[in-house]
């Protein structure tokens, strides 16, 4: 079994239909898991054999331009997930708000492939973890900062703590799949961070791309029956 995992930001029309296509789309293939549909995009985890998940996945496409997107493939012993549930929300990934321009229109946010990730750890940069004082504390790579985040809506209130950075230093973020990082390093450069590099595909496009993982320490909390992902 495996664990499919990916997102992307594209303005969607007729958020009611697209739901239940998509619903019936997995529905029909006992295909589990958590897909959250907005204006802004589609956000997805899904589980099932890998030979139904990329039918589906082609399916989705029908009806979603999936093209360039970035999918985390992670085994599974089992459908890592107990429904299926397709939801409407006013995010794809909660913020309580957009976030200046799009992706695209951002000059100062660039994402970085996991061996690229490597070679950037080796420099001298800041290094900043965007997922909650929980998930720092099961395992993070080594030197990240710790925002104290409970929540990812409250980055926001870590002003103090991100201007205490130097703007001008190359900063690196990440996060477990990719997907938070997209709105904080939005919210990074219009605080005035003009060289912030993200991770694409997040911490698990790490671990599954890289053998020595010299650079993570400890595990990944996954949201998904699995708990961990071990380094």
């Amino acid at each position: 079994m495996k664990v499919y995992s990916f997102y992307k930001f594209i303005h969607l029309n007729d958020l009611p239909k697209l739901k239940r296509d998509i619903l019936s789309c997995l529905s029909n293939n006992n295909i589990k898991g958590t897909v959250l549909l907005s204006s802004e995009g589609i956000n997805a985890n899904i589980s099932q054999e890998s030979s139904i998940l990329e039918k589906a996945i082609d399916n989705i496409g029908k009806y979603v331009d999936l093209t360039n997107i970035f999918i985390n493939k992670s085994k599974s012993k089992g459908i890592a997930f107990q429904k299926l549930k397709v939801k409407i929300k006013k995010e794809i990934i909660k913020f309580n708000g957009p976030i200046g321009d799009s992706k695209t229109n951002s000059k100062h946010l660039t994402s970085l492939k996991p061996s690229q990730w490597e070679q950037l750890l080796n420099q001298d940069i800041q290094l900043v973890d965007m997922r909650n004082s929980f998930e720092y504390s099961l395992g993070t790579f080594k030197g990240a900062i710790d925002l104290g985040l409970k929540n990812f809506t409250d980055l926001k209130q870590k002003s103090k703590e991100l201007n205490s950075l130097d703007k001008n230093k190359k900063t690196a973020i990440f996060c477990t799949g990719g997907i938070r990082c997209e709105k904080a390093g939005l919210f990074l450069n219009e605080l005035g961070f003009d060289q912030v590099y993200q991770l694409d595909g997040g911490i698990i496009n790490y671990l599954n791309s890289n053998k020595t993982n010299d650079k993570w320490k400890g595990d990944c909390f996954v949201f998904d029956d699995r708990i961990l992902i071990k380094s």
